[in-house]
């Protein structure tokens, strides 16, 4: 009985101490883990307000030029999706420690402020773009669009065309989705359009769902389900996503490539 009360006593001082402390809440205590790490972003820029609904969203020019910094430093390899590819056919590759630069919605900043950073460090990036919105306010325009392509560091894949959860439409509708987003990217940018992400991650597929990314010509699929993928990636499931947010530290960065998550 007197082990089962200590036992007790540690685990409500444990909790206490999480609740107490948020900067315990850190996945440091997990084990580490090796495998493609594919890095979700969204806007490149400067919120100041940790209240405002963007500032999770939106990582600071500074704070990513220090990331790739990073991940250069610490020998990691960002891959281009061409080299995913390459290691999916093959199911093969030399590259130890990949790390991919995603980017969804497909917003103005991308051309703005990421843009000048991959090409002053020849680092690639993948961006997700939502078709119906570009050329709006706040988004890429195909001309920004077109340059990223031809400089060889960005590759685009499809957000669908409006943006809606997947899941709550019919199977027309998600077809509808799928297949005109991959065919307009395709028409205007004269590639493959071989990637795709789905809005609102891990809650914006199913079992009904996932399958018919497939069928619509899609090779890779990519969620909000935090992890670290295989490598080289089979294709069993989507591809995880570790998610950088605005306001974290380098230590934060450290553990999203290690664990996939920075916080529990």
């Amino acid at each position: 009985m007197m082990i089962y009360g200590i036992g007790l006593i540690v685990l409500v001082a444990g909790g206490l101490l999480f609740w107490r402390f948020p900067q315990l809440r850190k996945t440091w205590y997990l084990p580490k883990r090796r495998g493609l790490v594919a890095l979700m972003y969204h806007h490149v820029g400067i919120v100041e307000d940790p209240r405002e609904e963007q500032f999770p969203f939106t990582v600071r020019p500074d704070m990513l030029e220090r990331q790739i910094l990073f991940l250069k430093a610490n020998g990691y390899t960002p891959i281009s999706l061409k080299e995913l590819e390459q290691a999916a056919r093959a199911g093969k590759s030399s590259i130890e420690k990949p790390v991919m630069l995603t980017f969804d919605d497909g917003y103005r900043d991308n051309y703005e402020k990421l843009f000048p950073l991959l090409k002053k460090y020849n680092v690639p990036a993948l961006i997700f773009l939502i078709t119906d919105r570009i050329d709006s306010p706040g988004y890429l325009t195909w001309e920004q669009v077109k340059e990223m392509l031809a400089s060889g560091l960005v590759d685009f894949g499809s957000h669908t065309c409006s943006h809606r959860r997947l899941r709550s439409l019919s199977d027309e509708e998600i077809a509808e989705e799928l297949t005109r987003s991959k065919r307009i990217l395709e028409e205007n940018l004269g590639v493959a359009v071989t990637a795709f992400c789905y809005p609102y991650g891990a809650g914006g597929f199913d079992k009904r769902v996932r399958p018919q990314v497939a069928k619509a010509g899609y090779q890779f699929d990519f969620s909000t389900k935090k992890g670290i993928n295989p490598w080289p990636w089979k294709g069993k499931s989507t591809l995880r996503r570790a998610f950088p947010r605005g306001g974290e530290t380098l230590f934060d960065y450290y553990l999203q490539l290690t664990r996939g998550q920075s916080k529990l």
